[in-house]
């Protein structure tokens, strides 16, 4: 690789400087390097902090400076892009990023040297329609159907290829990729599942059962989830969240959609990354 592309969490103190230091690396190893500018706004309902029409032409790769939620924002930003995607830990767990700034020069210069894999991880894109407004959505790690009032349970109807799985009373529900296995689905009890694997987990968030469990489904499966009334009969609402991000508001009788997204992201690895050595060092 010789072409190389930043993008920089401002919300680390230190981001914008590293980033400044990586460039000169790069230059000096006769690599060219962009550190792309924030872009903060909305396009098509969704937050975008990177504009693609920012990333000139000919990048190999873009650093990643920050954490899991940088890496995820990178990721929805760029998708449409396939530019691969490498991460430097600045924030907490880190479970996308690839290093950290005691290991990142040995590693940048493996990115220069072609000493790395491409992960492939699937990506979900979700769609539906609310009071005559339309909306979608992609995400690398979950799509959330949330209720919006403390206390209070949603009800609502998982089909599986136009079949019923099931009826749930719950927080809400979290479809996610295996990417996103590790994140919320984990903390709500879910399976974690390994990345490469093209499977979709659905996991209902504190349920009013005894019996509702996860489910692991192929990827090739849609999912469809309609809002059902309310416990008196009344309309009810919820929230469409694509990767910590709201997408649209829905009420009783909406249906979102939910499938395998067409376009990919690619995750850079060095060849000595584990996941299940990972996994057992970043979750204990």
């Amino acid at each position: 690789m010789r072409q190389f592309g930043i993008i920089a969490n401002r919300g680390k103190c230190n981001a914008q400087s590293l980033a400044m230091k990586i460039q000169e690396y790069l230059n000096n190893k006769d690599c060219q390097c962009y550190i792309l500018p924030d872009k903060n706004e909305v396009v098509e309902s969704e937050a975008c902090y990177t504009s693609p029409a920012n990333v000139p032409n000919g990048i190999e790769c873009v650093i990643v400076l920050g954490g899991d939620g940088t890496m995820i924002n990178a990721a929805t930003d760029l998708a449409e892009y396939n530019i691969p995607l490498y991460g430097i830990n600045l924030g907490g767990v880190g479970f996308l990023t690839e290093s950290d700034t005691d290991t990142m020069w040995s590693d940048i210069d493996n990115l220069i040297n072609g000493s790395y894999r491409v992960e492939k991880r699937m990506m979900l894109k979700g769609y539906g329609e609310s009071k005559g407004a339309k909306y979608s959505t992609r995400a690398l790690n979950d799509i959330v159907i949330s209720k919006r009032e403390l206390g209070k349970l949603i009800r609502f109807e998982v089909y599986i290829n136009d079949v019923l799985l099931d009826t749930f009373m719950a927080d809400g529900i979290i479809i996610s990729t295996p990417t996103g296995s590790t994140g919320y689905n984990l903390s709500a009890g879910g399976p974690v599942i390994a990345p490469r694997m093209e499977a979709i987990s659905v996991t209902p968030v504190c349920p009013h059962s005894l019996n509702d469990r996860s489910f692991v489904i192929g990827g090739e499966n849609r999912i469809n989830i309609r809002l059902m009334e309310g416990k008196n009969f009344d309309n009810d609402s919820a929230l469409v969240i694509a990767d910590g991000r709201v997408v649209s508001k829905i009420i009783s009788g909406d249906t979102v959609y939910i499938a395998k997204d067409t376009i990919s992201t690619d995750i850079i690895m060095m060849e000595k990354t584990n996941f299940y050595q990972r996994m057992r060092t970043k979750l204990n």
